[in-house]
């Protein structure tokens, strides 16, 4: 059906005449509604063709690239029914067509005009497509260790882990540099870093972290992980011999868990033990200088 045909239908019903004001607020609704419904059923049999598809593969749909493949197709949706509605109504038809004559000049305007919003929409497709962060993923970000929540069209919202919101645009965070935790292995490795007095017997010292280490319940099993705890000197400080325990853990949040745990466990054992912790040790030398008697 033409264009022609379909204000030849909506002119002789007076409630759809878009020449009217009336006629065209009651087009404007339909369209609106229109728009909402196509939406949400384009929706629907997006949403059942990705689960069909991991079905068949056998896989997980990425919850990314699905969520914006949604607000893209809600954005286009509605970009058509205004389109469509702009070609109904007589004084925004005679404005689209100008706009389309002079196609150039009207997108050389509307670059310099939404210019960032253009960046972050590409920006946002852009990490979408190729994922270095996807959604649930735990990142270290801005100084701030989190969980991405949400990647919309123009940013990215990061859960921290004090339950703040960090709200980042798609083009500053498509050129940052970030760590992300989650990508291709979760796994972690915890350096913990201690210290005992040079006195103090190394070998209790060590027996006692592998103890504290093998209680822990945050850790991965040993004979899971990719390699066993281990507890190593790694220097000679001003007043303690410098020691590490390697241990892996699942991900960033058994790390955090771990830390606190075994700094803990092995405090309380060391005292039990009587493996002492120094405290900074300085030798001050003090020299009396003697002078003799002016003549």
């Amino acid at each position: 059906m033409t264009t022609a045909k379909v204000l030849g239908w909506l002119s002789r019903n007076p409630l759809l005449d878009p020449e009217t004001l009336l006629g065209a607020a009651v087009l404007a609704c339909l369209v609106l509604l229109a728009c909402g419904l196509a939406s949400r059923l384009l929706g629907r049999i997006m949403r059942r063709s990705s689960g069909l598809m991991a079905r068949l593969a056998h896989g997980q749909v990425d919850e990314t690239m699905l969520r914006y493949a949604l607000r893209i197709k809600t954005m286009a949706v509605y970009l058509a029914g205004g389109v469509l509605y702009a070609s109904l109504v007589p004084g925004l038809r005679l404005l689209l067509g100008t706009v389309v004559a002079s196609a150039g000049i009207t997108a050389v305007v509307v670059g310099m005009a939404a210019k960032s919003t253009v960046a972050n929409l590409v920006s946002g497709m852009a990490i979408a497509f190729y994922r270095p962060i996807r959604i649930g993923d735990k990142v270290s970000i801005e100084g701030e260790y989190g969980t991405i929540e949400d990647i919309t069209l123009r940013h990215t919202i990061v859960r921290t882990w004090e339950a703040k919101r960090l709200i980042i645009p798609n083009e500053k965070i498509d050129a940052m540099a970030l760590v992300n935790y989650s990508i291709v292995d979760t796994r972690t490795l915890l350096s913990l870093n201690l210290g005992i007095a040079y006195e103090a017997d190394l070998d209790l010292a060590r027996r006692l972290i592998l103890e504290e280490v093998a209680k822990c319940p945050s850790i991965i099993p040993p004979h899971e992980a990719p390699a066993k705890p281990a507890v190593r000197v790694i220097d000679w400080g001003e007043s303690a011999l410098n020691i590490r325990a390697n241990i892996w853990v699942p991900d960033m949040d058994a790390y955090y868990a771990a830390k606190a745990h075994l700094l803990e466990s092995i405090k309380k054992r060391f005292d039990q033990e009587g493996v002492e912790i120094p405290y900074p040790h300085r030798t001050i030398v003090h020299k009396q200088v003697t002078t003799k008697p002016a003549q």
